[in-house]
């Protein structure tokens, strides 16, 4: 039963809970205070040493959320929900957070300018990093989506190709999507790019390998290693914001930089919102609208049509 309850979260959910609490338990065991089941004035005293060490309101929330969890899956008295353990959650809010930093989005014609420099190329790493920046634009991937990617998990068809996506952020039952993304002929059609990359590469859409696995040098010529192991979330952001710095100097890019990219370059040609929910998997628009950016074209429509 205890395995089957920890699987009612994700397994990084989990983990991120069991390491908030755990932190929690040293700083009772220091102060000779009980950590399960808790006491509500336990948690405040807890919760009034992180703002008092400046910890960000990111670290107060993990730690109401990880007590929390570890007292509800062992059906003990809940001690968050406790008005004065609210209370200073919500002062954590108001003293301790940092304005989000939205990361720039790079547009089409910057992609267009990347690729075409290896049009020729058949370097596996190039095309590995390519493909992957191109996926993710046009797909409106995560970084976990493209590294979770698997061979079979492409279909190639006469004018578009499919992704099989088996998990997401969004999807917490697993239930799986599929993602359609149509040929073109440009120097940076997704398309072709993959076709590229599985070709060098030696990867067939048969095989249960991951698509985009850690690359190495020998003598000046790359090649991917023999075991199937995933390029990992950091080593992939690493790889795509380094091909992406020579045409996107001095702009802020992350991990979400090309999901939002893509969703802005496509939300502002006029595209149904729902189409753009389907193909991004957003379940609400304040998640998807959290992506977009408007053009300023957009934004002085609104006034234009005062008409003053």
């Amino acid at each position: 039963m205890a395995s089957y309850l920890l699987q009612s979260r994700a397994d990084n959910t989990v983990k991120k809970y069991q390491s908030s609490f755990d932190q929690f338990k040293s700083y009772c065991d220091i102060n000779s205070l009980v950590s399960k089941p808790a006491l509500p004035i336990s948690v405040a005293m807890y919760f009034t040493s992180l703002l008092d060490q400046g910890k960000s309101d990111n670290v107060v929330s993990a730690a109401y959320y990880g007590i929390k969890w570890v007292h509800n899956i062992n059906d003990l008295q809940d001690p968050t929900e406790n008005s004065i353990v609210k209370q200073l959650l919500e002062t954590a809010k108001r003293i301790s957070s940092k304005p989000v930093q939205k990361k720039d989005v790079v547009s089409s014609e910057m992609l267009q300018a990347r690729c075409l420099t290896y049009q020729d190329s058949v370097d596996i790493i190039d095309l590995r990093d390519l493909s992957m920046i191109m996926l993710a634009y046009a797909g409106f991937l995560r970084m976990n989506e493209v590294s979770n990617l698997h061979c079979n998990d492409v279909q190639f068809n006469s004018d578009h190709l499919v992704l099989k996506i088996r998990q997401s952020k969004t999807d917490v039952y697993r239930d799986g999507s599929e993602i359609v993304i149509a040929k073109s002929c440009s120097s940076a059609c997704p398309y072709s790019m993959l076709q590229r990359y599985m070709s060098a590469a030696h990867l067939s859409i048969n095989s249960d390998e991951y698509l985009f696995k850690p690359a190495f040098r020998s003598k000046h010529v790359a090649s991917l290693i023999g075991k199937n192991k995933k390029l990992s979330y950091t080593r992939a952001k690493e790889c795509i914001v380094d091909k992406l710095k020579s045409v996107a100097p001095g702009l802020k890019l992350g991990s979400h930089s090309l999901r939002a990219s893509g969703a802005t370059s496509v939300a502002n040609t006029g595209v149904s919102d729902r189409c753009l929910k389907r193909h991004g998997r957003w379940k609400t628009d304040v998640a998807k609208d959290g992506y977009v950016k408007d053009s300023l074209e957009k934004r002085l429509s609104v006034t234009k049509m005062l008409k003053l």
